[in-house]
């Protein structure tokens, strides 16, 4: 059978398509009724009539779930684009008859989780309460990806100082909005706090949470204790949580290495003190990561905005109130 525009375009729904992709996002068809809230035999018969219009298995059921076929992932690529336009679309229907309102995706690394996104939304809220915002934590390789085929609208997060990501991703682009320190930490009563400026090698004994090896954090890590003639530490444990990472240090030993915007809630909060390690650490730049082959719908557009005068409350406290 040759398929034609004309004939995906009657056979086909939008509603299939979204169903299609939950599915696989849920790995189950039973979740993704649940996530739906649709019966799994309502599912299971919209897989059906996707399969048998286009004659050929799109799922691969498993005991552990299901997995797309070849010819699956070829549908569910093109579903996401198409998917993330509607998205925009009832946005912008939305904007034009109820004022501003709508949905925007972020995808987020934690260098920005914990002091520039929070900004960013109240801003966001005042301005327009009925827009979503919606947040999708994890790692360059899971959001670029998401942010290629329109599942997030803007991904905010640390620039890489490898700038081969391009290649890979063509269509992305980044705009700086502020550059970040890092600094390392302890509980506020480590028995080394209070002793002026210290080294690595004074630290480097300590037990120490480190980033997980598969983030750009853990390599300047790396890094940093090259630069100082030592090893990683043999005492370690990785994580990105930073409440679990927060946990481990209230035992007054455990050290850290943080963003420096990440530590300032807990330092105000007496639960954790910075060692003056006698110059500053550059952590690199925080950009906002988008996708120049889409248009924003006006939630994200707004919320960009928002975005932009939070970074400059980040990069020059004087501004901290922000004018709203």
């Amino acid at each position: 059978m040759k398929f034609t525009t004309i004939s995906i375009a009657r056979k086909l729904k939008f509603y299939q398509l979204l169903v299609f992709d939950q599915v696989l996002q849920s790995g189950s068809l039973v979740r993704a009724a649940q996530a739906l809230n649709l019966t799994q035999p309502a599912v299971t018969k919209i897989i059906h009539e996707l399969e048998s219009y286009f004659d050929a298995p799109l799922l691969v059921r498993s005991n552990r779930g299901v997995t797309a076929t070849e010819l699956g992932e070829l549908v569910v690529l093109r579903a996401k684009s198409l998917l993330a336009e509607l998205r925009s679309l009832t946005d912008e229907v939305n904007a034009f008859q109820q004022g501003t309102a709508g949905q925007v995706m972020v995808g987020t690394l934690i260098s920005a989780s914990t002091s520039l996104l929070p900004k960013a939304i109240r801003l966001l809220k005042q301005r327009a309460p009925g827009v979503l915002v919606s947040l999708r934590v994890g790692q360059m390789d899971q959001l670029f990806p998401a942010l290629a085929v329109g599942e997030v609208d803007l991904v905010v997060g640390r620039v890489p100082d490898d700038w081969s990501w391009r290649n890979q991703s063509p269509s992305l682009d980044v705009e700086v909005l502020y550059g970040e320190e890092l600094s390392v930490v302890a509980g506020a009563a480590h028995p080394l706090h209070g002793k002026g400026a210290i080294s690595l090698h004074d630290l480097h004994t300590y037990p120490w949470v480190l980033p997980t090896r598969d983030s750009l954090l853990r390599r300047t890590s790396d890094q940093m204790f090259a630069a100082a003639g030592l090893s990683t530490p043999d005492n370690v444990a990785e994580s990105l949580s930073i409440l679990t990472n927060l946990s481990l240090m209230q035992d007054q030993r455990t050290v850290a290495l943080m963003p420096y915007e990440a530590t300032l809630q807990f330092v105000a909060a007496g639960m954790l003190k910075a060692f003056d390690l006698g110059a500053p650490m550059q952590f690199g730049d925080i950009g906002c990561f988008f996708s120049n082959a889409r248009n924003l719908g006006p939630a994200a557009r707004l919320f960009r905005e928002c975005l932009y005068l939070a970074a400059r409350a980040e990069s020059d406290p004087q501004q901290a109130t922000l004018d709203t």
